[in-house]
C-alpha cells in the first residue's frame, strides 16, 4: 500500500547575540584623502570650522540562517572623548549605507584626529575605496551613497558615557535586509544632525578599543525547518538543522484536522550546527510531521 507522509515547521524560541563592529572608520573632511580605520575611535560631528567627521560601521551577519527572522535591534556606542573647546550636544543618526566602502588600516600618531595618507582601497572623506572609487559627493550623497532618513537616533552628551541607539521599525528592516542579502551589507553611517555647527564632534570607542567598542544587541527567531524527508525501505527520514543553544521537539499525528500531535522524539540543547537525522516507522496510513524549537 502506498505511504502518504507530510511534514511542517514551527517555531517557538528565541535567542539573541551581541557583537563588535567587523569594520568601522572615519571620513575626515580636514583630510580628504587620509584614512584612520585601525584607531581605536571613530569622529563623527563638526570638529571646527570648517570641517567635518562622519562615521562608518559594519557588523557581520553570516553566522545568522538567511532564514533568520530579526525582533529587535540596539546599537551601543561609547564616547570616549569631547572637543576641549565648550562642546556643542546634538543628536546623532544612523543611515544605512547603499554602497561598499574600505575601513583601512591607518593609524596616526602625531594628529590622530586627521588621519595619515590612504593606500589603496580604504575609505576617505573623497574616496569610498582610494583612489579609484570616489562618493558622489565628499563625504557621501545623501539617497544615493546612503539613505537620507535615519534608522535610528540619540542625543550625544560628554565623554565617558554609553549610548543606546534604541530600536525602530527602520533599524530592524536593515539587518533583516543584511540577514537576507549578506552582498548588500555595507553598514551604517554615524552623522550629527548638527554637523554644520562646530563642536559638535564625538570620539567613539571603535572595534580597536577594548573596553569600549561598539556593541550590536540582536533579538531574533532561527525558525525551526526540515531540510529533507524521504522514505528509505520501511524507515521515514527526516533532518534538520539545529540553531545552537535551542531544544527541538518532532511531533507527529495522523489527521491535520482533530489528532491529537504525539511525540516522536525530543532533542537535547543543541552545540552545534550539525545536521539531526530523525527516523521513524513508515506506516500504512498517513503521517503527518512537525518541527518545533524552544
Amino acid at each position: 500500500m502506498p505511504l502518504a507522509l507530510a511534514g511542517f515547521a514551527i517555531r517557538v524560541g528565541a535567542a539573541s547575540l551581541t557583537n563588535n563592529s567587523a569594520a568601522d572608520t572615519t571620513l575626515l573632511e580636514i583630510e580628504p584623502s587620509h584614512n584612520n580605520g585601525g584607531q581605536s575611535f571613530v569622529i563623527a560631528g563638526h570638529i571646527q570650522n570648517p570641517y567635518r567627521t562622519r562615521g562608518l560601521y559594519r557588523f557581520d551577519f553570516t553566522a545568522l540562517p538567511t532564514n533568520t527572522l530579526i525582533r529587535s535591534v540596539v546599537l551601543e556606542l561609547t564616547v570616549t572623548r569631547q572637543p576641549g573647546e565648550t562642546p556643542v550636544n546634538s543628536p546623532f543618526g544612523l543611515h544605512r549605507m547603499l554602497r561598499p566602502w574600505g575601513e583601512g588600516n591607518k593609524i596616526a600618531v602625531t594628529f590622530p584626529g586627521q588621519g595619515v595618507p590612504a593606500t589603496a582601497g580604504e575609505a576617505t572623506w573623497s574616496h569610498s575605496f582610494y583612489p579609484t572609487n570616489v562618493w558622489t559627493s565628499a563625504g557621501g550623497e545623501p539617497d544615493v551613497d546612503f539613505f537620507a532618513a535615519e534608522s535610528s537616533f540619540q542625543f550625544i552628551y560628554g565623554s565617558g558615557s554609553t549610548y543606546r541607539f534604541e530600536s525602530t521599525p527602520e533599524f530592524v528592516d536593515d539587518v533583516q535586509f543584511w540577514v537576507n542579502h549578506p552582498p548588500a551589507n555595507f553598514g551604517w553611517m554615524l552623522i550629527s544632525d548638527d554637523e554644520a555647527t562646530p563642536f559638535t564632534a564625538r570620539h567613539f570607542g571603535s572595534r580597536e578599543d577594548p573596553d569600549a567598542h561598539p556593541n550590536l544587541e540582536l533579538d531574533f527567531l532561527v525558525p525551526p525547518r526540515f531540510d529533507s524527508a524521504q522514505r528509505v525501505g520501511d524507515q521515514f527520514q527526516m533532518r534538520f538543522t539545529p540553531w545552537p543553544g535551542q531544544s527541538y521537539t518532532v511531533q507527529f499525528r495522523t489527521n491535520l484536522s482533530n489528532a491529537t500531535w504525539q511525540t516522536l522524539t525530543n532533542v537535547g540543547l543543541a552545540t552545534s550546527a550539525t545536521q539531526i537525522l530523525v527516523n521513524d516507522t513508515a506506516t500504512a496510513a498517513p503521517r503527518f510531521y512537525r518541527l518545533s524549537s524552544y
